[in-house]
C-alpha cells in the first residue's frame, strides 16, 4: 500500500482511527498495519521533501 497524496493520507489516517485496536489475528489487525505502515512513509517522504526545499 502506497499513500500518494493528501486526500489519500487523509482517507488512511480515517480508517486507521475506525480500527484502532483492532483484534490480535483479524482481517481489521492487518488493514491496520499495512494503513500504520503507508501513513509513516508518506509522513516521512514529506519531511524529507521539506528537508530537502530549506
Amino acid at each position: 500500500m502506497k499513500i500518494n497524496n493528501e486526500s489519500e493520507y487523509e482517507k488512511a489516517s480515517e480508517r486507521a482511527d475506525e480500527i484502532f485496536g483492532a483484534k490480535k489475528g483479524s482481517p481489521e489487525e492487518q488493514e491496520l498495519k499495512e494503513l500504520l505502515k503507508a501513513i509513516k512513509d508518506y509522513e516521512d517522504d514529506f519531511i524529507r521533501m521539506l528537508k530537502e526545499n530549506e
